[in-house]
């Protein structure tokens, strides 16, 4: 070889026609590479299937030059792999993923299922302590209680045990009690033993506990004790009680009768117990105030001479009663029950003077599943994804969210609306992006995503939006420019022909030493596409 042959080869940088390190990519593998996550909008290859792995999750742009993602705004993780609590749920909740909340905690029923569907470790949300609520934590939660002038209303929730199991045994039970815990209960318990382990359940005020044979919870030898709980501070019909047992014999049995489907049980004599459901109603403010959601207390109704107080407003200060609250009345926005003196409220009206403004409901994002693998199927206001400003009805989204109801996830996160994209492509939901699909020719060849309303793996098919670029753009939000594509040593086509890096910011390749713009047939033409082997100096 010729000296010259050496010195011409050499200003030539290497083109990666085997495998880049690991970590790197691009043609002479110099560009680092940036993690991937389950894309959470992307074009569905078959039937009813999408979310497949992509760099930065479609929800960023990957830095080359250190290997990291740059997130839209409301996503977060070194893939852009899962939503973003809003203000860490404002201190007062823990920031959990869909299965996580499956697995933890439990739903108002006290019964527990499993998650594992695409979104299970991408959607986060809020769990909150007790006493807040709202999407981001942000509200304190008022006092609810009975309305005192609805009169007909006067039954205590009972609910009815039976356990049958060797009392001298080292078992013991935990019963739930709309989702949460109580502390261990042995089966040998007395009277007061369950009731304080009752009442170490945050959300039971009081009970009263009676058993009808004998001093301890649980028996075997051939007698029932029916243990009767009266729920006496917690009004309304009410979620059933739980058991789950712990190192209790195999042959034990722990029977609970909460319900109409299962409302009595028989004991030894044949005498049926009947259980009894809570008729009160459990309002917030007792539906005689209002609640100030900065504070979490009552301001009690003080209008037309009548008087409530209390910290719940269930007390009657002012009787008899001679109107329905409000200035005017039912604040003009509704009728008002001249028996109850209770306001029947306009649709987009709320409050129990008619004067806040209820927001739109959508199917929630974050929430408990119904069943296991099944959620996002409860309507709620704002779709538990923004918060309502009740002076005008209208739901304040979190970030990266849009609708009325905040039931669209949007396109870009800094902008969510349905018009975003940067004027450089359409926003389009999973649905719509699947019947735009085309084969490898261009010709287009629709696929079905969200083909059945049931189908639970497909829930997003019309809620979760993205950008369709138009061509010569690019990225999750079409804010790249795109490089022209070319033929290289394999005849396939690739940005630049792979002999060369694209400039996304121009559009334009920056072509490796000795190629050049070809015309698509490596001779000289304007397709600026790297296709285009140069002749070298002194080199024929």
């Amino acid at each position: 070889m010729r000296a010259l042959d050496i010195v011409a080869l050499s200003i030539i940088p290497l083109s990666c026609h085997g495998e880049c390190a690991s970590g790197f990519t691009g043609a002479d593998c110099s560009l680092r590479e940036c993690p991937t996550g389950a894309a959470f909008f992307d074009m569905a290859e078959i039937e009813d299937t999408a979310h497949l792995q992509t760099t930065c999750s479609g929800r960023g742009h990957c830095d080359h030059t250190k290997g990291e993602c740059s997130c839209a705004t409301g996503y977060v993780g070194i893939a852009c792999e899962r939503t973003k609590c809003k203000h860490d749920c404002s201190r007062r909740g823990q920031c959990i993923s869909m299965r996580n909340l499956a697995d933890s905690t439990r739903n108002h029923e006290s019964l527990q299922y499993s998650y594992q569907l695409w979104d299970a470790d991408k959607l986060y949300g809020c769990e909150c302590d007790l006493g807040y609520a709202g999407y981001d934590c942000s509200l304190r939660v008022c006092p609810f209680g009975d309305d005192p002038l609805t009169q007909s209303e006067t039954d205590d929730e009972i609910q009815l045990l039976r356990c049958t199991a060797n009392a001298s045994s080292n078992g013991h039970m935990v019963l739930y009690f709309d989702g949460k815990a109580s502390s261990a209960i042995p089966v040998s318990s007395s009277v007061m033993t369950l009731k304080h382990a009752l009442k170490t359940i945050p959300l039971i005020v009081d009970v009263e506990v009676h058993y009808t044979t004998g001093t301890t919870l649980c028996r075997d030898d051939g007698m029932d004790n029916i243990v009767y709980i009266t729920f006496t501070h917690n009004p309304g019909p009410l979620p059933p009680l739980v058991a789950e047992t712990f190192d209790m014999d195999p042959s034990s049995v722990v029977e609970i009768a909460a319900s109409t489907s299962l409302g009595m049980l028989t004991d030894h004599n044949g005498v049926n117990h009947f259980n009894v459901k809570g008729n009160k109603e459990n309002e917030e403010c007792s539906n005689r105030g209002i609640c100030d959601q900065e504070t979490g207390s009552c301001n009690c109704f003080d209008t037309n001479g009548d008087q409530y107080a209390g910290n719940d407003c269930s007390e009657v200060v002012t009787s008899p009663v001679t109107n329905c609250p409000g200035d005017p009345i039912c604040s003009d926005r509704g009728v008002c029950d001249a028996t109850t003196k209770r306001c029947i409220c306009e649709d987009g009206y709320t409050g129990g003077d008619c004067s806040q403004r209820s927001c739109p409901h959508g199917l929630t994002w974050f929430g408990y599943p119904s069943s296991n693998n099944v959620a996002h199927d409860m309507m709620v206001e704002c779709s538990n994804m923004g918060t309502c400003l009740r002076a005008r009805g209208e739901c304040i989204c979190n970030d990266g969210f849009f609708g009325s109801a905040c039931e669209y996830m949007g396109c870009s996160g800094d902008d969510a609306s349905q018009t975003s994209c940067h004027g450089n492509g359409k926003c389009l939901s999973l649905r719509e992006l699947a019947l735009n699909h085309k084969n490898g020719d261009g010709t287009l060849l629709p696929i079905h995503y969200g083909s059945d309303a049931n189908e639970p793996s497909t829930w997003d098919a019309d809620r979760i939006f993205g950008c369709e670029c138009d061509d010569g753009y690019g990225g999750f939000d079409c804010t790249l420019m795109t490089c022209p594509n070319g033929v290289d040593v394999s005849t396939d086509l690739h940005s630049c022909s792979n002999k060369g890096l694209c400039d996304h910011s121009t559009g334009l390749c920056k072509c490796f030493a000795g190629w050049g713009s070809s015309d698509g047939s490596g001779s000289y033409g304007p397709k600026n596409d790297c296709g285009r082997r140069q002749s070298l100096r002194g080199y024929p």
